[in-house]
């Protein structure tokens, strides 16, 4: 079985902004002859500490690509699940899964959140573990059922996903409503509450809160075309402003991704040298979770 992986969606912004880069090499910000070389130095850092470390820190959207569902279910014989890893944490929410039906036809599943007490639901579905911090999702079957057949061509088992801490999104919101409005971002049912105690994901827009701060609350549920209603209303209306979804990116993180672009544009960034220490013990304590 072969997997691939695809990014359908890349991060909106980068976790290390120009501007912030420069102060921290104290260039001022006037001087702009060298804005390009530092731009792709920062995204040359970043794609270097995602791939060592296995993780995704800006939000964007990647597709998993198998051959088929994992093999016969072991789920009654005490040797494990069926499951499917979901790459790069931390993970944010399910877009689709789908599959080739035995016909040739692409087929969706459903996400079951019954845990097997509403039997008269779909046949197939799939279940979510979502991990946590550093900690991978899992895809598996419903209880207590296999997943479906499937016609035996390449990449019959097609799972897009959310990755990453979060993200910018350009929002609206008037004065007094907790409706949220997103042009072009649409969210995930599986990006709010689903169960008692959970909860949804974080959402920051400056300018909403009280006397026009950040108004800092979360997802509380979306409805079936993807407009979030959030816990909190606005304070203050806001026009495409600027929020940021989810989690901030750990600063240790931003710190070694600006160590690392720093070491590129003192060094040369075609020379092969060890990293600083810096960088690496950066990376390791973004990992501890």
């Amino acid at each position: 079985m072969s997997d691939s992986l695809v990014c359908l969606v890349a991060p909106a912004a980068e976790p290390v902004s120009l501007d912030e880069f420069k102060s921290f090499l104290e260039i001022p910000e006037s001087d702009t002859s060298r804005d390009d070389k530092l731009t792709s130095l920062l995204l040359a850092a970043r794609m270097l500490y995602e791939r060592d470390t296995r993780t995704k820190l800006v939000t964007q959207t990647w597709l998993l690509r198998r051959d088929s569902f994992p093999g016969i279910s072991v789920r009654y014989d005490g040797n494990g699940y069926p499951e499917i890893f979901l790459p790069f944490p931390p993970f944010h929410s399910v877009v689709s899964v789908k599959y080739v039906d035995v016909a040739g036809a692409v087929q969706p599943l459903t996400r079951d959140l019954s845990y097997g007490n509403q039997l008269a639901t779909n046949f197939y579905g799939y279940q979510l573990e979502p991990g946590g911090g550093m900690k991978p999702a899992r895809i598996l079957p419903t209880w207590a059922r296999p997943w479906p057949p499937e016609r035996m061509v390449p990449a019959s088992t097609l799972i897009a996903f959310r990755c990453g801490f979060g993200g910018p999104v350009t929002v609206s919101l008037p004065q007094g409503s907790a409706a949220l409005s997103s042009p072009g971002f649409v969210f995930n049912p599986d990006d709010a509450p689903q169960l008692a105690g959970d909860k949804g994901t974080k959402v920051s827009i400056p300018g909403a809160g009280i006397g026009g701060g950040v108004l800092a609350t979360y997802v509380a549920s979306v409805d079936a075309n993807g407009v979030a209603t959030l816990a909190d209303q606005a304070v203050v209306s806001v026009a495409s402003a600027q929020a940021w979804v989810g989690d901030l990116v750990p600063e240790p993180a931003r710190l070694s991704i600006m160590f690392h672009a720093q070491f590129f544009f003192e060094q040369g960034a075609v020379v092969d040298q060890a990293l600083p220490r810096v960088v690496e013990a950066l990376r390791n304590r973004n990992l501890i979770s």
